[in-house]
């Protein structure tokens, strides 16, 4: 008997070495697989190239399979960079290879920025005198503002186009708390300060329903008036359109104008076909975005060692965070790194985000700052740079906004939750102990705060606004007073954001990086993009280990509301925010 455990026990260890060190050597050799650099994509005269908006759309292209996959699917969804994006098409503007573009748009809802800024180098494309076709089965209103750029839409016969304007919903949470004993306390600092709103109230407030009201007006008359000009029709009568909802068919579409004509795939790739001039017998040549990405540019330019760094700050702040769409403290280490760089000349910190944590907000702020005065640090904001997205903005020597680009959100708010019904009432848990001083207990989570607690909580918020609007005083040129009147936790579109003097040029990354370039005085040089993206073998590896789960990332990115509940949760005491998060469909 003990040689047989003895024999077992020895054979279980080697077992579970051998696994070990294949799963090692598993991981090592897909990281490798991951990291190496693909090869270079050749084309041939005449290839289309395709512009597919029906996956993901990132401010970076992400290669993680963790961070792309589809549980609704199961499938691993298509991503690609914004970024990508822009530079391909400038780069297929002179390219003799290039024919054209195909656009698929179908029911995309990347954000309404981001669709400008997809629409603004579409324009730019046209100018090189190439054709442009749009088609897809079914064109949701942001999709549709896209393709009205190309020289012809096309829809499927039984396909739908959405016209009927914009709408933003909130979801509340305050009732739902109650029946489960729930309270949480709220300290705000700002009458427009929304974002703790579905905690504490069951319907928008009159100051969020203005500030909101106005923020879609403006998208959306961006969007009738970019759809008036290219398709021709009045914008009094595309409002009538979608006040009726008239355009119930796809018929209907083709005889209002906003679709050319109603084709199937087969037959918009033969149209593609005939534009290309390629015979009737030879196979279409086309070129995906990803690929076009390693197709050497044309336009060959003289070498040089001087870059120009695009810094992303994507994803709410926090000072720690996990995956590539989360701002943490090693974004203040990466200005650190670029700051010492020689190398790069000048930065485009490039911001999607809706805010956070107010102190991982200063901590990167600082960086930026002491990055801005050693080199020329240009903001380009993305759909949202609000709240403690626009406090790490502050240094910048140009920020640079979209028209639609929701910013301001000067304000903050701290959030402590009380518990002691849930766990007392309804489940039965106690707590006691003791403290040495009468406040040594504050912020407990199974009782309601004191007046006390409050007054502290109070002063800490009344700190950190006086110092926003220090910031921003400062670095915008405006007394605090000034400061004050267009803060208060205001949200802004980047357009109105201008004259109140919260940004200083409207345009998109595009516009940023000619920007950066001249104030750096550069005419040749080579875009790098920044953090490294992380490897997805080290994040499995982390999430192994207890460092984040990419699972919880991915469920939340499924379910946006438990995306919003943790990052408010997780997000510190004192927050810097954007009020909600906003569709645009």
């Amino acid at each position: 008997m003990k040689g047989f455990l003895k024999y077992f026990l020895a054979s279980f260890l080697a077992v579970c070495v051998a696994l070990l060190v294949l799963t090692l050597i598993g991981l090592g050799s897909l990281s490798a697989l991951i990291s190496a650099a693909p090869d270079e994509v050749k084309i041939k005269p005449g290839t289309v190239l395709v512009l597919d908006l029906e996956g993901r759309v990132t401010e970076r292209t992400i290669d993680n399979p963790m961070e792309t996959f589809d549980y609704r699917s199961f499938k691993m969804e298509t991503s690609i960079g914004l970024t990508d994006i822009i530079l391909n098409l400038a780069k297929a503007e002179k390219d003799p290879n290039i024919a054209g573009l195909l656009v698929k748009t179908g029911m995309t809802s990347p954000g309404i920025s981001t669709l400008d800024e997809i629409r603004e180098s579409l324009i730019r494309f046209k100018e090189s005198g190439k054709f442009i076709i749009a088609s897809s089965d079914n064109f949701s209103q942001g999709g549709y503002y896209v393709a009205t750029v190309a020289d012809g839409i096309y829809m499927n016969p039984e396909g739908l186009l959405e016209l009927r304007g914009l709408r933003s919903d909130v979801i509340f949470y305050k009732k739902a708390l109650e029946k489960i004993g729930v309270d949480i306390q709220v300290v705000r600092e700002g009458k427009y300060k929304s974002a703790v709103e579905p905690f504490s109230l069951e319907s928008m407030s009159e100051a969020s329903k203005e500030q909101v009201s106005a923020y879609l007006t403006i998208v959306w008359n961006r969007m009738l008036a970019g759809i008036s000009q290219t398709r021709g029709i009045p914008v009094d009568e595309l409002n009538r359109l979608a006040d009726e909802w008239a355009i119930r068919t796809s018929r209907e579409s083709v005889e209002n104008g906003l679709i050319d004509s109603l084709m199937y795939e087969d037959q918009v790739l033969d149209l593609v076909k005939a534009r290309s001039q390629i015979a009737a017998s030879e196979k279409l040549r086309t070129v995906t975005m990803s690929q076009y990405t390693r197709v050497a540019d044309p336009v060959r330019q003289e070498y040089s060692p001087d870059r120009i760094a695009i810094v992303y700050g994507t994803g709410s702040i926090s000072m720690e965070s996990s995956g590539n769409q989360g701002i943490g403290k090693e974004l203040a280490r990466t200005f650190a790194r670029v700051r010492k760089d020689n190398k790069v000349k000048a930065v485009v910190f490039r911001i999607n985000s809706p805010g956070g944590d107010a102190l991982a907000s200063e901590v990167i702020r600082r960086e930026v700052e002491l990055t801005a005065a050693a080199k020329p640090v240009i903001v380009s904001m993305g759909n949202v740079a609000g709240s403690g997205g626009y406090w790490i903005a502050t240094p910048g020597r140009k920020i640079v906004a979209g028209h639609t680009s929701l910013t301001g959100s000067i304000g903050v708010f701290g959030m402590v939750p009380n518990l002691g019904k849930l766990l007392t009432d309804k489940i039965g848990i106690t707590f006691d102990g003791v403290q040495t001083n009468k406040l040594s207990d504050a912020g407990s989570f199974y009782r309601a705060m004191t007046t006390e607690e409050t007054a502290v909580l109070k002063d800490w918020l009344n700190h950190t606004y006086d110092r926003f609007l220090d910031i921003v005083s400062q670095t915008r040129k405006m007394t605090k007073e000034e400061v004050d009147r267009v803060g208060q936790g205001r949200i802004w579109a980047g357009i109105d954001a201008k004259t109140a003097g919260l940004v200083d040029e409207i345009g998109g990354l595009h516009e940023a990086i000619k920007l950066a370039a001249s104030e750096a005085g550069l005419e040749n040089y080579r875009i790098r993009e920044l953090p490294l993206l992380k490897n997805p073998v080290n994040e499995i590896i982390n999430s192994l280990l207890g460092k984040g789960s990419p699972q919880e990332t991915l469920l939340a990115r499924q379910l946006p509301v438990i995306r919003d509940l943790q990052e408010i949760i997780e997000g510190g005491q004192v927050q810097a925010r954007v009020p909600f998060r906003i569709d645009i469909r």
